[in-house]
């Protein structure tokens, strides 16, 4: 008897390895869903230390609970969904890696609309751009079972 196919890759030599840029690609995820909760809690970075970013964490808790705003709540969800994303890629899971390449094209978009109407943030737009290389690196391509094959014959990638 077979066992079931899965919706990621498996080899039944052992322990599988995870690419370098699949936990790099992790990392990403969560530092991005980190950014976007420092945001919701009100951690401001300072523009006047891009390098290191000094951290002030608002006072008061409550008033900012009584103020959340719908983005508030979206970018909440869009941390959430981050988490998962890495969580799905470590465990070497298809859709963990579909939730990324989908949460980033979202971003992406985002940020040419920013870029167009002037209000772009360059780091997030550097970390987006790095996701992108990360998620079309045809070793984590192939660790969570994505062909890594050219769309278009004789086009190689």
């Amino acid at each position: 008897m077979t066992a079931p196919a899965s919706t990621h890759a498996h080899s039944d030599a052992g322990p599988e390895r995870r690419p370098f840029g699949l936990l790099v690609l992790a990392s990403l995820l969560l530092l991005k869903a980190g950014v976007l909760l420092a945001v919701v809690l009100g951690i401001n970075l300072a523009a006047d230390n891009p390098i290191r970013g000094a951290l002030q964490v608002s006072p008061e808790l409550a008033k900012f609970v009584a103020a959340l705003t719908l983005s508030d709540v979206v970018m909440g969800a869009l941390a959430v969904l981050l988490v998962a994303s890495a969580v799905g890629l470590v465990l070497l899971r298809r859709d963990g890696w579909l939730l990324a390449m989908v949460l980033t094209g979202l971003f992406v978009a985002l940020d040419i609309v920013g870029f167009l109407s002037n209000n772009v943030t360059y780091v997030w737009m550097a970390l987006n751009i790095a996701t992108v290389f990360y998620l079309n690196q045809a070793d984590v391509r192939a660790a969570v079972g994505v062909s890594t094959e050219p769309l278009v014959p004789g086009v190689e990638s």
